[in-house]
């Protein structure tokens, strides 16, 4: 049986607060990755949400548009966060103050996604629409960038038409990364 939108949500949030906690653990030399870990799961999440979600959920609950919109701006704030930690190493001052807005920030965007929208379209669809919306979602996700872009619409088609070419931009990205620190 395929996973619904609540499963894929539930779990992408169970990950999270696993790699917030083993970040908080971490030294700073092992908060590197796990960082990097993070950035990715809450942009791609953010993206699919932002792309197919937040959509679909204005279209069948009237309270969703206020509920969209508030964790929008929070995902904008989020965004703008994570691009300018990518100036920092963690330990640094500049990176761990950001740190203490980001992860509060992220855990209340959990909560406010699984207590206010997704319990609301679990009780207004069926297991087939919740797992078709799920399918979608995860298709997106897919497809969305991997690395923070605060300019970027937050709505379709904005984020569509820009998420596109930035999927491409951030493999590249990667992939010279891994170039420049792969044993020569």
């Amino acid at each position: 049986m395929s996973d619904t939108i609540i499963d894929l949500q539930k779990r992408d949030h169970m990950l999270l607060d696993e790699l917030l906690q083993r970040h908080e653990r971490a030294t700073p030399i092992g908060r590197r990755d796990t960082f990097r870990e993070i950035v990715n799961l809450v942009t791609t999440h953010a993206f699919a949400e932002e792309t197919v979600l937040f959509p679909f959920s204005r279209r069948v609950m009237t309270s969703a548009e206020a509920i969209t919109s508030e964790i929008e701006s929070r995902h904008q704030r989020i965004n703008e966060l994570l691009k300018e930690m990518e100036t920092f190493e963690p330990g640094e001052a500049g990176f761990e103050a950001r740190a203490r807005e980001l992860f509060p920030l992220l855990r209340v965007d959990v909560r406010d996604e699984e207590d206010r929208l997704l319990v609301t379209l679990e009780q207004r669809l069926d297991r087939e629409e919740l797992t078709r919306l799920g399918t979608t979602w995860a298709i997106a996700k897919r497809g969305a960038p991997n690395r923070a872009h605060p300019g970027i619409s937050r709505r379709p088609l904005g984020n569509l038409l820009a998420g596109i070419p930035l999927f491409f931009v951030d493999r590249m990205r990667e992939l010279l990364a891994r170039w420049r620190h792969a044993p020569q």
